[in-house]
């Protein structure tokens, strides 16, 4: 069954999103504290923290995930295209992706296969990446879900979007279940077929992608790495913390002495027309920031596991709208998580001087890391500076950067 149906079975109130006390206006609401105003103390009570989390997610955000438990995948490969087709319930849809493999006269594929970066769209560096032994699988997302609040696509002929809850999926999260898809196809058949290892996969996306990638990595726990690019608000961007008006120097990554950003995305863009379709009806009744029951390190903190790790990217310049500093702020807040699991080098962030995009250096520094992490291979970068940003310099840091986890309940294996 589904999450939100388990907790319906399991008599849990429907309503209980959050607390008034947690979410008092000038506070990050408090990722260790359960809804019915217990604490999380041990590392096992993390992983029911992260089921609860991921049953308000569902309920109050992106809608229901479908984790493929009645679904069956197949797939037809076609040279560098393959369709995939997934029935469930005695219907069945389809939905193409491309597919970019090392050459092996060129790179030296791991013990395993090549490890395989699935992405939202194309134009993620998949050339350079499959130049130093990366395969890639490029979604065609639109034949997955629309981009709209019309729910078209390969997966509302299998789930249609309906009235109840139970049966309301967003577009991000149904981008999301694609990339899923492939993983499916990958185990049956796909992987060996062409030497990819489904083990050994990253998810990513830029912007409405990137929010889906993050989607994806926090609701499908076989990504070994989730890496959302400027994914904004709806993604990695914390809702409550603001930049407009702010001034930074970016100097230091050859950009300008005084930048001032300007709006950022609100809320009531996300819940617009152009955009509504991407949550569930439940997330457009919340009127302010200060009513959501969750904040997005959060999600960022569904992906803190011994096996798994997170990659934020972000960009410094021309990124007002989707709020960089915002997003530096969300890698902090998680990083707390991921210290009290003892995974501090299991999260990472790299903010470029710009791109609304994953940039060859963003590539770079991914590869590296994840050949680190995985493979035990000696990092050619100074992964150092994935663990900081621009917006620690002295001339950008905000205070609030000190004081945002104030009145935090910290479990005693917290570092």
């Amino acid at each position: 069954m589904t999450e939100p149906e388990e907790e319906k079975k399991q008599g849990n109130d429907s309503n209980r999103d959050g607390t008034a006390e947690e979410l008092t206006a000038g506070r990050l609401p408090d990722p260790y504290r359960f809804l019915d105003g217990s604490y999380v103390e041990t590392p096992e009570d993390w992983e029911r923290r992260a089921k609860e989390l991921r049953q308000i997610y569902q309920k109050s955000m992106y809608g229901v995930w479908r984790d493929g438990t009645e679904e069956k995948a197949e797939y037809k490969l076609d040279g560098g295209s393959v369709r995939i087709t997934i029935a469930c319930r005695e219907r069945s849809a389809s939905f193409t992706a491309s597919v970019l493999v090392p050459d092996v006269a060129l790179c030296e594929m791991p013990e395993g296969g090549w490890p395989v970066i699935v992405g939202m769209h194309g134009n993620i560096q998949e050339k350079f990446a499959a130049e130093n032994g990366y395969a890639s699988v490029i979604l065609n997302t639109y034949e997955i879900a629309s981009d709209d609040n019309n729910h078209k696509g390969a997966f509302y002929e299998l789930y249609p979007y309906g009235k109840e809850p139970e049966e309301q999926t967003g577009v991000l999260m149904a981008w999301a279940w694609g990339a899923s898809k492939v993983l499916d196809i990958l185990e049956a058949g796909l992987g060996k077929e062409l030497c990819i290892s489904a083990e050994n996969s990253i998810v990513t996306g830029v912007s409405r992608w990137g929010k889906a990638a993050a989607v994806c990595g926090a609701f499908d726990t076989r990504f070994k790495l989730t890496a959302p690019s400027c994914s904004g608000a709806g993604g990695l961007a914390v809702y409550r913390y603001t930049s407009e008006g702010r001034t930074y120097d970016f100097s230091t990554k050859e950009g300008p002495e005084g930048y001032t950003y300007g709006q950022n995305e609100p809320l009531g863009s996300l819940q617009a027309e152009g955009e509504q379709g991407w949550f569930n009806d439940r997330f457009l009744s919340f009127s302010d920031v200060e009513e959501l029951p969750v904040e997005q390190y959060m999600l960022a903190a569904l992906c803190a596991d011994k096996c798994r790790y997170l990659f934020i990217i972000a960009s410094c310049i021309h990124e007002d709208w989707v709020n960089a500093p915002s997003m530096y702020l969300c890698y902090k807040a998680a990083r707390s998580v991921y210290g009290f699991l003892g995974l501090e080098d299991h999260i990472a962030v790299n903010i470029h001087k710009e791109g609304h995009a994953v940039i060859w250096e963003d590539m770079r520094y991914l590869m590296d890391y994840f050949n680190l992490h995985v493979y035990g291979k000696k990092p050619g970068l100074d992964l150092s500076s994935l663990t900081s940003s621009v917006f620690e310099e002295e001339a950008n840091y905000d205070p609030f950067f000190d004081s945002f986890s104030y009145g935090w309940h910290r479990p005693a294996l917290d570092l």
